[in-house]
């Protein structure tokens, strides 16, 4: 893999964790639309949107958003540590 197809895939990947790291520390707004008013990229959306329903259908009303917030932050870490091992793999 050249390095500069490695470079762009890297900023891919760390613009969605960037993303997922900005939906945990920001206040929740029940009509968020996760993107950081960006909307370039609509699969930010969908995988936030899909985390956000599995946290309200599995979780109580009660604790729904610290779910919510803490599985955006282990997406965040994961998408980080794909990019780690894409570096370490390729480099």
């Amino acid at each position: 893999m050249s390095k500069l197809m490695l470079f762009v895939c890297s900023l891919v990947l760390l613009f969605f964790a960037g993303n997922a790291f900005y939906v945990t520390f920001k206040k929740y707004e029940e009509d968020d639309d996760f993107s950081g008013e960006l909307e370039t990229f609509f699969l930010i959306d969908l995988v936030l949107a899909v985390v956000l329903l599995i946290s309200e259908k599995f979780a109580p009303q009660k604790y729904h958003i610290v779910i919510f917030k803490t599985l955006s932050l282990l997406f965040g870490l994961i998408i980080l540590g794909l990019t780690v091992m894409l570096w370490g793999l390729f480099s």
